[in-house]
């Protein structure tokens, strides 16, 4: 046999090699950044007049802002479980931190899983799935445990109210977020021939709003601003019963002593406490997360870079006399996401509603693979380079048959005894007036229910937590 015959199919195989080889040695470095509770008072975001985020404002400059950008779930295990494997929470009956027995375990893999198995190198630290960076990495950092204040002033508990903060006698350099910056810091200077995916997760201003005393400095309780309230009617009138029962809660926990968080925060004067204990925690992650981008600034593999910052879902501090998370509303599911990137305009912002479920398949899409057909998220990739292409609703879930729909115009609620809210963001930003049982929006809402999915998965249902805690 001629050796030609040798020589040909030995010089294919080595050119698809070289050719595989010359693929992955253009792949981007990506770096997901999850921060846990943190709403939209953010600079960039103008959520609070008073937000102190220079880094997050600095990065979303830096790369696009997506302005609508909101959570799938308003609990933090669910939402990462959603945004991790990128399935909606109505598929798998993931709906709450609590677990239920009629959950669907999820086969598909994670986003870690994925890149690992697609040549890149993964490291993943802090609280990056519910408590913990995941099963699956070439290297794993626990979230690590912060001071605690002297004992007896500790207030802090699960079951207890949000009035948590206090002021540590402490160092950043003590407190869990430093932590989780410099390691991720180190993994992004180790060089390897693989591309790095590295998921970094950031647990304030997560309870207990207790942070290093200079940063409660930052914000004098005599300047502290409660957000804005309707002038001369409640909030919760034109609310169904469902609305108003689920603003007394607090992620499904005992009332206290008969009061709800918000009343419970006001009859003890706690509430402008709170509100700077939480912009405190805020400004305190903001500088933990500059000491991570600020790293990121050179590339010791020669690679490209993508930066994805999100929050796991949004918080509210006495809007709708609500606290903490556990509903649908704006306060609750607005949350930062930010993308910067080779090709991607500075300052550029998109109004278009995109969600956590986008984010896998938007990472694989920007890292140049093909997207996974399991995942139920869409790429934003096509409004890096055109903000106004349209996308289709934000949905968000909060237990069996109660759904949000947010489009950039509207917010469409319907619970699951059948009540419903209906708000006209575009005059109504803080979602006073609920338009539901307005014969003239009837068509509008219509048109909106129609986008909540029909094939939401069986699981346990907010009326079971309501006859629990709150009879």
């Amino acid at each position: 046999m001629s050796r030609f015959k040798y020589i040909f199919p030995c010089l294919f195989v080595f050119i698809t090699l070289a050719n595989c080889a010359s693929a992955q040695d253009k792949r981007p470095d990506i770096v997901f950044i999850v921060v846990d509770d943190l709403n939209d008072w953010v600079g960039c975001l103008g959520g609070h007049p008073d937000a102190k985020s220079p880094n997050i404002d600095a990065l979303a400059a830096s790369g696009m802002l997506f302005s609508q950008a909101y959570c799938n779930s308003p609990q933090c295990r669910p939402s990462r479980t959603s945004f991790n494997y990128g399935v909606y929470p109505f598929k798998t009956g993931t709906y709450f931190n609590a677990k239920s027995p009629n959950e669907t375990k999820i086969t598909t893999p994670t986003m870690q899983q994925f890149f690992m198995e697609n040549g890149y190198r993964v490291a993943s630290g802090g609280k990056v799935f519910h408590g913990n960076p995941g099963k699956v990495g070439d290297a794993l950092f626990p979230r690590p445990r912060d001071p605690k204040p002297p004992k007896g002033k500790d207030n802090f508990g699960a079951m207890k109210p949000p009035n948590d903060g206090y002021a540590l006698d402490a160092t950043d350099e003590e407190m869990g977020d430093y932590k989780v910056a410099s390691w991720a810091n180190q993994q992004w200077n180790t060089v390897t021939d693989k591309p790095l995916f590295m998921s970094v997760g950031f647990y304030r201003p997560h309870r207990p709003l207790q942070v290093p005393q200079p940063w409660f400095d930052q914000f004098p309780l005599d300047s502290i601003r409660r957000p804005s309230e309707p002038d001369g009617v409640n909030d919760l009138d034109d609310m169904p019963e469902f609305a108003r029962r689920l603003a007394r809660t607090h992620a499904h926990k005992r009332l206290h002593d008969g009061l709800s968080d918000h009343e419970y925060i006001v009859a003890g004067d706690q509430w402008d406490a709170t509100i700077r204990a939480y912009q405190a925690s805020i400004a305190f992650v903001d500088r933990q997360i500059g000491r991570l981008v600020d790293s990121l600034k050179e590339n010791p593999r020669g690679r490209e870079t993508i930066v994805m910052l999100v929050s796991d879902h949004g918080w509210h501090l006495g809007e709708k006399k609500h606290w903490c998370k556990g509903a649908i509303w704006e306060q609750t599911t607005h949350i930062p996401f930010i993308v910067r990137g080779p090709g991607i305009e500075a300052k550029s912002t998109c109004t278009q509603p995109v969600s956590l479920i986008d984010v896998y398949p938007s990472l694989v899409d920007l890292a140049g693979l093909e997207i996974p057909k399991w995942l139920d998220g869409k790429s934003v990739k096509p409004q890096l380079t055109e903000p106004s292409a349209p996308r289709g609703a934000a949905i968000s879930s909060y237990g069996e048959g109660n759904t949000s729909i947010r489009t950039q115009r509207w917010r469409y609620i319907r619970y699951e005894d059948g009540s419903e809210e209906l708000y006209d963001h575009r005059v109504d930003p803080d979602e006073w007036i609920n338009l539901a049982n307005k014969p003239e929006h009837e068509q509008t809402k219509k048109k909106l229910a129609q986008m909540i999915p029909a094939d939401q998965h069986s699981g346990l249902k907010v009326q079971t937590w309501f006859d629990k805690f709150q009879k």
